[in-house]
This record gives structure tokens, C-alpha cells and sequence, in this order.
């Protein structure tokens, strides 16, 4: 049983970090299509290469904090972190 356990654990854990790929994802994307800026002119902008950015926007790499401060501050922008209630997180993804 502690063999399954464990098991459960894991895909438990695999799901929340796929589930935070899809939230840094979306945020992305969403922050892009504001500026107005396709992923090439975005990467541009914010000193990355674009497929960083599409790997980004297609949950397929989850940055670093400090690769989202690069992107703020490249914007003009800073990165907020909030604990809220689990009940509340899905409600409070903003883009700023």
C-alpha cells in the first residue's frame, strides 16, 4: 500500500506542475495579445527567443522566476506573487 501511495502522490504532484505550466501559459499569452505583439516581436521585446516564448505558451517549459522578472521588467512590469484560497485561484489569474 505504501508503494501505491506513493504512486498517487506523484501523479497528484505531476498533475499540480502541469496544471501551473498551463496557468504560466495562459498568463503569457494573455500579456502578449494585450501588447498587441506576435511571439516573434514579443521575444524581441522581451529578450528571449521566440521559442522560448512558444514553448512557454504551449506549456512545454515552465520559467523561472527570474525569467518572468526579465520579461516584467522588459515591460515595464513586476511580478506579484499572492497566496489566495484554493478555492479562489482559478478566478484569480490576472494579467497586469
Amino acid at each position: 500500500h505504501k508503494f501505491y501511495a506513493f504512486h498517487v502522490y506523484r501523479m497528484k504532484q505531476a498533475i499540480e506542475e502541469e496544471k501551473a505550466k498551463l496557468d504560466f501559459a495562459d498568463l503569457l499569452f494573455e500579456l502578449r495579445q494585450q501588447i498587441g505583439l506576435n511571439q516573434t516581436a514579443f521575444a524581441k521585446k522581451v529578450n528571449k527567443s521566440r521559442s522560448t516564448i512558444a514553448r512557454i505558451e504551449s506549456a512545454r517549459m515552465e520559467p523561472s522566476f527570474s525569467m518572468l522578472e526579465d520579461i516584467a521588467q522588459a515591460l515595464g512590469k513586476h511580478v506579484e506573487i499572492r497566496f489566495v484560497e484554493a478555492k479562489q485561484a482559478a478566478a484569480k489569474k490576472t494579467v497586469r
